[in-house]
């Protein structure tokens, strides 16, 4: 405290002048401690922001790139498809080829099975039943019941039926084809069928229905198998989705799609391009999300696509003497 002298010679005490020093001071302190609060009200702004952004744009259809076409189209230059008449016919939305080369074989062959045939012989000067049952490898008995004979006398001229056993009686073609081909030829699985982490929380599990496939946005995605198509469209978490109805209870999905270029009650076959591969819906990156359901239950993609049908033919057959 600092004393003062008055007019009227009494005094009194100022407070120190350093009190007011130690008064801004404080009031300093106090300023620099609620800065952080002013600026940082609510400090997930930033993040929901973030967020919010980042469902935008996983919400918007991506639209194929038409200088990727060229690059796209020489992935699928493979197989044994023979154009027709159908695929002639251009696609309307332009873009996406109408049909990809493929091939279902995964092998064939030519089976000869073993059995008996019928071998006509004329009987000429000097046969007998036993010369001709060697000449046939067989035995007088078998000639004579196949031909009624009830003696052993035969004449020139008859014509004699001769049971012959012979390791070429038939001939097929077994063919081995696939059920259902992969939609996306030369993509890469990265996701498969079954439990697995979630891709958008590390800390959690979920079951994935189906195979993802990915590859390049725009790259064009066929039809597995022959069906009907029964649903376009966006599809919730899906995206823009494909459904296909197939033979024998199966159904195929083809979600995430950037472009859809079928539509419902269309019959495609077999290798058709349906769709373009993007990531819309709730998708990491560029993929085909491909699920495959038999009798309406879920059924695993991979197995599907290992499944095969033998497709028999008989040939013709050739024994010498016939």
């Amino acid at each position: 405290m600092i004393p003062t002298q008055l007019k009227d010679n009494s005094s009194f005490t100022l407070p120190c002048v350093e009190n007011k020093y130690v008064m801004v001071n404080l009031r300093y302190v106090i300023f620099l401690f609620f800065i952080p609060f002013v600026l940082h009200a609510n400090p997930f702004d930033k993040y929901e922001k973030e967020l919010d952004e980042w469902k935008e744009s996983h919400s918007r259809s991506i639209s194929t790139n038409r200088s990727e076409i060229g690059k796209i189209s020489k992935l699928f230059a493979t197989g044994n498809f023979s154009p027709n008449e159908e695929t002639e016919i251009l696609d309307p939305m332009g873009d996406l080829p109408k049909y990809l080369k493929f091939s279902t074989i995964v092998s064939s062959r030519i089976v000869n099975e073993k059995g008996i045939v019928v071998k006509n012989h004329t009987v000429k000067v000097k046969d007998t039943l036993s010369s001709i049952a060697r000449t046939y490898n067989t035995t007088v008995a078998t000639i004579k019941s196949k031909n009624g004979l009830k003696t052993d006398i035969i004449r020139l001229g008859d014509v004699l039926e001769i049971p012959v056993v012979t390791g070429n009686a038939s001939r097929k073609k077994i063919v081995t084809e696939r059920i259902f081909i992969n939609p996306v030829p030369g993509s890469r699985i990265s996701s498969s069928y079954g439990r697995r982490k979630d891709p958008f929380n590390k800390f959690s599990k979920n079951f994935h229905s189906g195979l993802d496939l990915a590859a390049p946005l725009g790259t064009p995605i066929m039809a597995a198998s022959d069906g009907e198509v029964v649903f376009t469209g966006k599809n919730g978490g899906y995206g823009n989705t494909v459904i296909l109805l197939h033979e024998n209870g199966y159904k195929t999905v083809y979600a995430h799609c950037a472009k859809i270029v079928v539509n419902v009650g269309e019959k495609v076959k077999m290798g058709r391009v349906i769709a373009a591969v993007g990531r819309t819906g709730t998708a990491t990156g560029a993929h085909l999300h491909f699920e495959v359901h038999k009798n309406g239950k879920l059924y695993n993609p991979s197995v599907a696509l290992r499944t095969y049908k033998k497709v028999i033919t008989n040939l013709p057959t050739k024994v010498a003497g016939i």
